[in-house]
């Protein structure tokens, strides 16, 4: 037990070189799969590659794929999809934002206005469902074409519940699961479906990635609350500034005494001076952030469960290792 334990640890710690080694190859077929004859869309789309990124979601479909014995040129058009759909929501997530930065970089809105993004983001997705098209697998083509119309709805769902102070924990968990975790688990599920694993395993892996789904936006909103900016790379309270109210802040929202921080709240929205600076600190001091962290956990030692299921290689314990490193992530936030 201390011996797989010690497994995990390291590969936890390898996480992130491992990925940039394995999925070198993608970088290159990302680029080829954004050629457009339109010199805008060209520039706009290679500038959002060329900006790096985690490449999380193609990692966990390579991961999935691979367990179950997919090969790496297989693999690469869903690989290529799934970075594809992600960066395309970025695109249009920067629009409604009105951001004028993505991963140091001025954003397509920015440089070339909100409408000429909105087809960009477009773009990206539509070249996605392209690419996977040569598989013809009805349930990669579901699972992809159910992510991207469940991603509409989460973000529209979520511009109407701005500042909106009575909404529920409910209405949280049903944008996270549009906007993150369908997609999440769509990687593994897709990848595993590529390979061609049995229907019983396909959707074990389609849990393990909703779980981890969930937990991984519950973490980055914690992030976004309690990190500052230097492990950010952007100011602390973005989305609140917003008005986009998550896990940490609606539960902080149920404590006794909460109206300072419903009254800090409102401020922000009639951009009241010192507004956001209140209601961070009174966030921060409440249970909110320890309670959300909670439930991160929890959904990830689900995730692990499901992990533990898959057949024991070495992609598995990569898989294990970047499970422990989210966990070690909610450790340094909440101590």
């Amino acid at each position: 037990m201390v011996r797989r334990e010690r497994t995990v640890r390291k590969a936890a710690d390898d996480w992130q070189q491992w990925l940039k080694q394995e999925l070198a190859p993608l970088e290159d077929y990302l680029r080829s799969a954004v050629n457009s004859d339109d010199t805008l869309i060209q520039s706009a789309a290679l500038s959002l590659i060329e900006a790096g990124g985690k490449r999380l979601r193609p990692a966990l479909a390579y991961l999935a794929g691979r367990i179950y014995g997919a090969d790496w040129e297989q693999m690469l058009p869903l690989l290529a999809a799934l970075e594809l759909i992600h960066t395309g929501s970025l695109v249009h997530d920067d629009v409604i934002d009105k951001a004028s930065l993505r991963r140091g970089r001025p954003t397509v809105s920015f440089v070339h206005g909100g409408a000429a993004a909105l087809y960009v983001g477009d773009f990206l997705i539509g070249r996605s469902l392209e690419l996977v098209a040569v598989y013809q697998n009805p349930r990669i083509d579901r699972a992809l074409n159910r992510t991207v119309l469940q991603m509409c709805r989460g973000e529209l769902n979520q511009e109407r519940d701005f500042f909106r102070l009575s909404q529920g924990t409910l209405a949280y968990f049903y944008r996270i699961r549009c906007k993150t975790a369908l997609l999440f688990a769509g990687s593994l599920e897709c990848g595993a479906a590529l390979a061609g694993a049995a229907e019983t395993a396909v959707d074990g892996c389609w849990r393990l990635g909703y779980n981890l789904g969930l937990a991984f936006q519950i973490i980055d909103d914690l992030l976004d609350l309690l990190a500052d900016e230097q492990m950010t790379g952007k100011p602390a309270g973005n989305d609140l500034k917003q008005g986009n109210l998550t896990l940490p802040v609606l539960l902080a929202l149920r404590e006794p005494g909460a109206d300072h921080l419903a009254t800090a709240i409102l401020g922000i929205r009639k951009d009241k001076p010192g507004a956001l600076a209140e209601a961070l600190r009174l966030v921060r001091e409440s249970d909110g952030g320890a309670h959300a962290a909670g439930v991160a956990r929890r959904l990830l030692e689900r995730a692990g469960q499901e992990c533990r299921k898959l057949p024991a290689c070495r992609e598995r314990e990569h898989l294990a290792g970047a499970l422990h490193s989210f966990d070690k992530q909610l450790a340094q936030l909440i101590k």
